[in-house]
C-alpha cells in the first residue's frame, strides 16, 4: 500500500498533478476573468468566478484525498 511518504517517481508525478492542475485552473480563471471584466464581458467574468470556485474546491478536495488516505496505518 502506498502512502504519502512514498517517494517513487509515479507518486511524485501524481502529487504534482493533483496540486498543479487546480492551481493552474485558478490562475487561468483569474487572468481571463480580469481580462473579461476589463473588456466588459460580464457573463464571461461570472463564469470565470464559478471556475475559480471550482478550482478552490478541487484544491481542498485533493488536499483531503492526499492527507486522508496517505496517513500511516496506526499500530
Amino acid at each position: 500500500m502506498s502512502t504519502i511518504h512514498d517517494n517513487t517517481l509515479g507518486m511524485f508525478i501524481l502529487r504534482a498533478w493533483l496540486w498543479l492542475v487546480p492551481i493552474g485552473m485558478l490562475i487561468a480563471a483569474t487572468v481571463f476573468g480580469a481580462w473579461a471584466a476589463v473588456d466588459g464581458r460580464w457573463g464571461l467574468f461570472g463564469f470565470m468566478v464559478v471556475i475559480e470556485f471550482v478550482a478552490i474546491m478541487l484544491l481542498i478536495f485533493h488536499w483531503w484525498i492526499l492527507y486522508r488516505f496517505g496517513k500511516e496505518p496506526q499500530a
